[in-house]
């Protein structure tokens, strides 16, 4: 799911929660409000590990944000529960825009800033998490949902699972710069990948 094509294609594709999805994001234009910016749905959605008021989330490539901040305010002011905030990140002191509100029963997270979409920490997380899915299978995405319904975030479960230490956020970046042999080779090691495989078996 490389490109916004690929990631609507696939959500188009999908399972009910993911049309719905499509849906939204079709019938209310905001892909195209947001076009300039190379707009990309991401998060949990498209990877399908959402649970009930997971946000959907659209990350932006904007160099000059606090003209994206007007024009986010002038098109999307209107929608329900809209808010629009600046930031900077402790770590390496890039500064971003996050706005929100609501579309039906979705909550959107639009997250921008002036770096490329796939260098950007939610893409490179989102396709780690992505072949992670892969390998484990069904079981892999329902045992995320669990530990994300018992109150964790998504990294931070992934780390749980695969027995990461350390900061889950970093330690799922990391595991990001791995080729797809390497990542795979490595997880296929750990227990996580047993543990998920026997779990398939047992409820087979």
């Amino acid at each position: 799911m490389k490109s916004t094509a690929d990631v609507m294609a696939h959500l188009a594709g999908g399972n009910e929660r993911q049309q719905d999805a499509y849906q939204v994001l079709q019938e209310s234009r905001v892909l195209l409000t947001l076009a300039a910016f190379q707009a990309y749905p991401a998060g949990t959605v498209p990877i399908d590990i959402d649970i009930p008021g997971s946000d959907l989330d659209i990350l932006c490539e904007a160099h000059d944000l606090d003209a994206f901040a007007i024009h986010i305010h002038r098109e999307l002011g209107n929608m329900l529960h809209f808010q629009c905030n600046r930031g900077t990140r402790s770590v390496d002191g890039t500064s971003y825009v996050t706005c929100n509100f609501q579309i039906d029963h979705w909550p959107i997270e639009i997250f921008a800033q002036a770096v490329p979409i796939q260098q950007q920490n939610a893409y490179l997380h989102m396709k780690v998490e992505w072949e992670l899915l892969q390998l484990w299978g069904s079981e892999g995405h329902r045992e995320i949902r669990r530990l994300k319904r018992s109150g964790l975030k998504t990294e931070p479960a992934f780390a749980q699972v695969l027995g990461l230490q350390g900061d889950p956020y970093v330690e799922m970046l990391h595991l990001a710069t791995w080729s797809h042999i390497e990542l795979r080779d490595w997880a296929r090691k750990q227990p996580s990948f047993f543990q998920l495989s026997s779990m398939i078996n047992e409820s087979s």
